[in-house]
């Protein structure tokens, strides 16, 4: 079985752009890097979410999502397990 890599994340997340400019895939992309981080005993989406770090200015960026209890890195992690473990549900045999 091969293990997931966490480092293709990381070195795409900070080339999205200015915070805000891409909206679609960033919520995405930190949950399944908490997750593999945690999986793996890593800390590589720990830049991203460091106080006033990238994650914070993406979301003060959008300012219909600065407010919103939802866009914390622990939900976004929350949800790509929620995901994950679904999927695994369905492809097991």
């Amino acid at each position: 079985m091969r293990r997931p890599r966490a480092t293709s994340l990381p070195a795409a997340l900070p080339y999205a752009g200015p915070p805000g400019r891409i909206r679609y895939d960033q919520p995405a992309a930190l949950g399944a890097l908490l997750r593999l981080d945690a999986r793996l005993g890593t800390h590589h989406a720990d830049r991203f979410t460091q106080p006033d770090g990238l994650w914070d200015q993406w979301v003060q960026a959008l300012v219909h999502l600065s407010d919103q209890p939802g866009h914390t890195p622990d939900e976004q992690h929350h949800w790509a397990d929620l995901q994950c473990d679904f999927a695994d549900g369905w492809t097991r045999p």
